[in-house]
């Protein structure tokens, strides 16, 4: 396992505000994320990142593991946008 603390909390703009349920269930809005820390579990073919605002997310498992390969913060960022507009 694998994991990144940022000394340096990466903040996540988002086009435009989003309603999510955190862990526990609790709907906030918002329009920024804030990444505490990124875990890379190779061994269970698993990322995931826990955030301020929502808490803890998968972003890739699996074949999406495999696929991702060496991902960067722009991967990240990406991803997290994704997810959270869905």
């Amino acid at each position: 396992m694998f994991e990144f603390r940022n000394h340096n909390t990466m903040k996540i703009s988002l086009a435009e505000a989003v309603t999510r349920v955190t862990r526990p269930a609790e709907t906030v809005t918002l329009s920024e994320v804030s990444v505490l820390r990124m875990i890379d579990k190779p061994g269970e073919k698993l990322v995931v990142v826990q955030t301020d605002e929502v808490g803890e997310i998968i972003l890739w498992e699996g074949a999406a593991y495999d696929a991702i390969g060496q991902w960067t913060d722009l991967d990240v960022q990406t991803r997290l946008i994704e997810i959270l507009s869905a």
